[in-house]
Parts: C-alpha cells; sequence; structure tokens
C-alpha cells in the first residue's frame, strides 16, 4: 500500500479526509454524529484505514457483530458524558467473533485462531468493520461447535448472565426473570435451570422460553400478571431478575404483592437497568443524581430487612477465565445461542440500520447480529 489524500463518500455523505496506509476492502460502518435518526447516522466506508495495532493487543478479522443496547445508546449519546467515542466519525459496536490476524510473540493467541472478543468498558466501539483491534484480555478462543454469528454471542450477554447466576442463584431456589426473551434473558434462563433453580420467566414467546429450560412462562401481555398471581404470592420467590422493562413500576409491585421474600429471608430485586432501561446521563449533575439513584434504594432496603433487598447489577466488568467457560458451557452443549435476526451475507448500511432499528425497540428474541465476512 502507498500513502496518499483520499476523502470516502458513503452514502454520498463526504467523510473526513484520511492519511495514512490504505488497505483495500477494509470496510467499515461509520456513525458521524450523535443523534436519534439512526438511518441518517448510519454510513458505510468502504476503504476506511486499518486500525493499528499496539503492545498487547490483538488485530481481529471480523467475522460478526452482536449488537446489545449499549449500542443504540452510545449512537444517540444518551450517556454521553461517560460513553461518548473521543472522535466522529466512530465504528460502533462492541461484541465479535473472527479470525487473528495480528499477535504479539508472546501473545497467548496466533495468527488464524477463531476468537470472540467484547469492548473495552466503558465503550462498545470499534467492531462494525472488517478488521478490530482489541486488548489481549478481553480475547478468548471462540467454541468449536459453533458458526460466527453464535459465538460474537458469547461475550457481554452471556457473560453478565453467567455472573448473575453464580452470585445469586443457588440450588432449589425461586426466580422470576423478567424480559426472559432478550439477549441477557435467554442466557440467564438457561444456567439459572443448570444451577438447579425453579425459573419461571416473562416472555410472550412460550415455546422459546420452555424450550430454554423455564418452568412457567408469564405472557406479560395477559391480564393475569406475575405480581397478582396466587401461586407466587403463597409461594414467594428468593430473587427477582427485571431485565430492563419493569421500570421503577416493577420494583414497586415485586415489593408490595408478596411475591418476593423479604430481606429476612433474603429475598432480592436483581436489576440490570434501575428504573430507566434508556438511561441518560449527559452532564455532571445528572451523573451525580444517577449516582445517588443507584446507591440510595440498595443502601436503605439492606438496612430495613421487612422489604426485598434490591440489587443494582452490573456485569461487563470482564474476569479472568469466564469468556473461556461460557465457551466451554457451549462447546459441551450446556449453553445454547438464542438468534432472533442474522444479517445478510452482505456488510451493508441497510444491514446495520436493520439490526440497529431492531436493537432500538428492545422485542428482539434473542441476539441481533450483523456478518461482517465471511473469513
Amino acid at each position: 500500500p502507498h500513502k496518499r489524500e483520499i476523502t470516502v463518500i458513503a452514502n454520498d455523505h463526504p467523510l473526513p479526509c484520511f492519511s495514512q496506509h490504505l488497505v483495500e476492502n477494509n470496510s467499515s460502518t461509520l456513525v458521524s454524529r450523535h443523534g436519534d435518526d439512526i438511518d441518517k447516522l448510519i454510513t458505510m466506508a468502504y476503504h476506511h484505514p486499518k486500525p493499528i495495532r499496539g503492545k498487547g493487543e490483538i488485530l481481529i478479522k471480523v467475522k460478526a457483530v452482536a449488537l446489545a443496547p449499549g449500542d443504540v445508546r452510545v449512537m444517540k449519546g444518551h450517556c454521553n458524558f461517560f460513553q461518548s467515542p473521543r472522535a466522529f466519525p466512530y465504528i460502533p459496536g462492541g461484541d465479535l467473533s473472527g479470525v487473528v490476524e495480528e499477535a504479539d510473540v508472546t501473545s497467548h493467541f496466533k495468527k488464524g485462531d477463531d476468537v470472540v472478543a467484547m469492548f473495552e468498558l466503558p465503550r462498545p466501539l470499534g467492531a462494525l468493520a472488517e478488521f478490530s483491534v482489541v486488548k489481549e484480555n478481553l480475547v478468548e478462543l471462540a467454541p468449536s461447535t459453533v458458526s460466527a454469528p453464535e459465538a460474537a454471542c458469547l461475550t457481554s450477554s452471556a457473560m453478565s448472565a453467567l455472573k448473575a447466576v453464580k452470585k445469586y442463584v443457588k440450588k432449589g431456589c425461586r426466580i422470576l426473570i423478567l424480559g426472559a426473551s432478550g439477549g441477557v434473558g435467554t442466557f440467564l434462563v438457561q444456567l439459572a435451570k443448570n444451577s438447579g433453580a425453579h425459573v419461571v420467566a416473562t416472555s410472550t414467546d412460550e415455546e422459546l422460553l420452555k424450550s430454554l429450560g423455564a418452568d412457567e412462562v408469564i405472557d406479560y401481555k395477559a391480564s393475569n400478571k406475575w405480581w397478582d398471581i396466587a401461586e407466587f404470592q403463597s409461594n414467594p420467590f428468593d430473587v427477582i431478575f427485571d431485565l430492563g422493562v419493569g421500570r421503577r413500576e416493577a420494583w414497586e409491585k415485586a415489593k408490595s404483592s408478596n411475591v418476593l421474600k423479604n430481606g429476612w429471608h433474603k429475598g432480592k430485586f436483581v436489576s440490570f437497568t434501575g428504573d430507566e432501561p434508556n438511561m441518560r446521563v449527559q452532564s455532571a449533575w445528572q451523573a451525580v443524581t444517577f449516582g445517588l439513584n443507584i446507591l440510595r434504594r440498595p443502601i436503605w432496603t439492606s438496612l430495613w430487612p421487612f422489604v426485598p433487598r434490591y440489587v443494582w447489577f452490573d456485569g461487563l466488568a470482564i474476569e479472568p477465565g469466564i469468556l473461556a467457560e461460557l465457551a466451554a458451557l457451549v462447546d459441551g452443549g450446556k449453553l445454547r445461542v438464542v438468534l432472533d435476526t442474522v444479517s445478510s451475507p452482505e456488510f451493508s448500511a441497510e444491514a446495520v440500520k436493520k439490526g440497529f432499528h431492531l436493537m432500538e425497540k428492545r422485542h428482539a428474541h434473542g441476539k441481533v447480529v450483523i456478518k461482517v465476512s465471511k473469513v
């Protein structure tokens, strides 16, 4: 390759000039700015500069990218106080599968290894491109028994579910999962059942949840709501997991309806998103308010045992060996990936936009995946 100035034109939008070594066919999804109109924000650059790997990093040729709610949040700028990209345009997406292209001589990985990788907190960036650079501690060998789109799902969503089960689920306990058919929920149902729990899930897709091991499925659109069911009031749950659908109402209903054990009996309400799934943190004041809201309810419920204990759970911090553990569960037939949508083989702006629109609605049953390359 040789060095020259170019202006990339993608979907009729001129993007900034790049002056560096070019790599042919280094297709990349680009987001030009924050905003609410997904169709106007997303473009494709077909000769975007290939990222340069540093020490301790892996250069990956990307096969597939699994989308998550955080990808939409970053694009819209809802939490730009701490999640905004460092510059525009940026490459969205954080969870990927692919093949190692380059690594350090001392690396645990070598060229040609099939791997999965997750993003570096707090920004899910850099995955929706033909090549991506990821820190080695965020990379693990991919399971040998699944496709590239399935492998891409085994990072942040599956890891959060596994960490939650390890921390809060015990053999013989009764759990309720609110919003169980999404990316985290489909993993959480399986892992909790594998741990010996009695699993009740809310979803409109009873067939899917039963196939994953749920003992009971409650249609959240039905007139008989979970907090009104007499059986649950007489035999309350040990844990309720709220995966971002219940908002404050779910906590209030769990607290007042007696379907969840109180603090004396170690009952816990575990929320993955707090009261607002579509949170906004765009200033220092909002950051302080958000932090206080996260801390206030867990503190007072830990001191007042007559109500269930409230827990705000964040399972995205990587732990050594956890991605390898997930891969082993998949290869051992104890965990399967549920795919809602896999894009067409062509890596295009339209395919990416379709995936982001589905994530924006938060009604996916399983994971939404974008195919990037076949290699």
